[in-house]
């Protein structure tokens, strides 16, 4: 009689041999793991990886390509002589997790203030969709020869539908919306499972009479989109916090061209002290924005985010006002700290008590309370990144209880879509809000006048105010900020690209937009404007 094979457990040839991260017999399987995916040197983006403490027998310095068509991933030791996209300073933890973990735990990588990021940070953004999607399931192979990894891979969180009461008031609102701009509607709609699952929509024409608000789509995955929804406004909130400097100005308390130092004497020293106000309103100071000091900190708690500014370095020879240096997250920071030094209230209670309550803006939060995250965190409008030819992924960036429930001036603000338009309604009416006065008339247009003139950048970014974006489509289509048909005089903002909103004194015209999908910049100034020139059409304006 025969003897029967022995069995074997599967699992058991299955198991790859393990290697620790970066070490060389790591690097060779990163290099089979994407061998069959083409990588373009050309476009890809390239990502400098610093390792704190690296293991013995580990690279403690990397240079990673990452090509953003095809998903492919190379890996190499030490650092080329090309600058990098992105820079990376990290522990081999950190490092990790920035490879492996779930998308939830890579952004509170940027919460605990132990991460240094240099570069441009919108690559963050796609960075973190390749990782995610991960779409040839080569980082899965390698994930699972990579040992002493610190986060098990995440699993979706569990998605249910939400209809809630007053879903018939939002059809009925994208009706009425039909009848009163049905151009813009049907832009809006067409970017709808294109390059967003989502949108809100404010626009006002108080010459016809005409006010819309109305929202479409999905603001995160089976969470439907309403006209309450609290979507993030990313840098439109800046807009808010300048007015706070205008109202400080009419009260004799700041000027704006005085150095930050004036007011923080904590600023001072390696070139900080001739640092103004004035350049960061307008965007001019001696900084790139590729070195934001706040690049990797952003949500860390404030003394973090206050000593990272108090050791910034200027660049030698770097010049002020003779470039456009748009600071993201450090320039809002100092201005935030400049209101509490000089009126005694924090940044978010001023702007609470003096700009939001006057405008009639009620239902927007400068930051959200742990009880109001937490009772509105399924339901917080999520950014998706979009484009690209990939499937569009949700993200956490900005919706963590972290980055909610701290004040990260001038980027966080929460609220519909409605509250940004009452603001430039409020500025187009001489600064009289429906609870009161934000600014005198002068002070508007002092700060809508043009401050920065003839710089321009990658960005579409041109003239500026005192913390405004002014239309520049004299300069050309690429510089078009919210249509070709608004006025020189028209004022407004972006906001990370996926909002608008602007004011228009000749026109009469005030409108706001969030799309809660990320695309590039070309893809959103393209639909941007779209909307724009639409609703100049349907008021009939163009």
């Amino acid at each position: 009689m025969g003897t029967a094979p022995a069995r074997t457990d599967p699992s058991a040839t299955t198991v790859p041999t393990r290697y620790a991260l970066f070490s060389p017999e790591w690097l060779g399987g990163a290099d089979a793991a994407f061998a069959a995916l083409p990588a373009d040197e050309s476009a890809a983006i390239r990502i400098a990886l610093d390792i704190t403490d690296a293991p013995e027998g580990t690279a403690d310095a990397l240079d990673i390509l990452v090509d953003l068509t095809t998903g492919a991933l190379r890996f190499a030791p030490g650092h080329s002589a090309v600058r990098p996209t992105l820079a990376f300073t990290l522990t081999h933890a950190d490092a990790g997790t920035l490879l492996f973990g779930d998308q939830t735990h890579r952004t509170r990588l940027f919460e605990h203030g132990g991460l240094r990021l240099e570069g441009a940070f919108l690559f963050v953004f796609f960075l973190d969709r390749i990782l995610q999607q991960d779409v040839s399931g080569g980082l899965a192979r390698l994930r699972a020869g990579t040992a002493g990894l610190a986060h098990p891979p995440g699993s979706p969180p569990a998605r249910t539908h939400r209809t809630g009461p007053g879903q018939e008031d939002e059809t009925a609102a994208v009706e009425a919306a039909y009848e009163t701009l049905p151009r813009t509607m049907a832009v809006l709609r067409a970017e709808l499972d294109r390059t967003t699952p989502g949108a809100q929509l404010y626009v006002s024409h108080a010459p016809s009479r005409t006010a819309v608000s109305v929202a479409l789509g999905e603001s995160r995955p089976h969470v439907p989109f309403t006209r309450r929804s609290w979507p993030i406004w990313y840098c439109c909130s800046k807009a808010v916090g300048a007015v706070a400097v205008g109202q400080l100005w009419e009260r004799g308390l700041v000027d704006p061209l005085c150095p930050v130092a004036a007011y923080l004497p904590w600023f001072e020293g390696e070139g900080r002290e001739n640092i103004t106000l004035f350049q960061l309103l307008t965007h001019t100071t001696p900084l790139p924005m590729a070195l934001d000091p706040l690049h990797g900190t952003f949500a860390a708690p404030a003394d973090v985010r206050r000593e990272q500014l108090r050791t910034m370095r200027i660049p030698p020879g770097a010049e002020p006002g003779t470039r456009i240096n748009y600071a993201p997250w450090w320039a809002w920071f100092l201005l935030a700290e400049i209101v509490r030094a000089v009126d005694g209230r924090s940044y978010e209670h001023y702007l609470t008590e003096e700009v939001l309550a006057p405008c009639g803006m009620t239902d927007t939060r400068m930051v959200l309370t742990p009880e109001e995250y937490r009772e509105a965190a399924d339901r917080l409008p999520l950014i998706h990144i979009t484009g690209g030819g990939f499937p569009a992924e949700p993200t956490q960036w900005y919706a963590t209880e972290a980055s909610c429930t701290r004040p990260i001036q001038g980027l966080n603000m929460r609220g519909p879509i409605q509250d940004l338009g009452r603001f430039f309604e409020t500025l187009l009416a001489d600064g009289r809000g429906t609870g009161g006065r934000i600014l005198r008339p002068q002070t508007v247009m002092a700060m809508t006048a043009r401050h920065r003139v003839g710089l321009t950048d990658a960005f579409g970014n041109a003239d500026w105010g005192l913390g405004f974006r002014l239309e520049s489509h004299h300069l050309g289509k690429e510089y078009t900020a919210f249509s070709q048909y608004a006025s020189r005089r028209a004022f407004g903002h972006y906001g990370l690209w996926t909002s608008v909103a602007f004011a228009d004194p000749d026109t009469g015209v005030v409108a706001a937009v969030h799309l809660n999908g990320k695309a590039s910049q070309d893809e959103h100034q393209e639909r941007m404007l779209a909307i724009g020139d639409a609703i100049h059409h349907d008021l009939g304006l163009a």
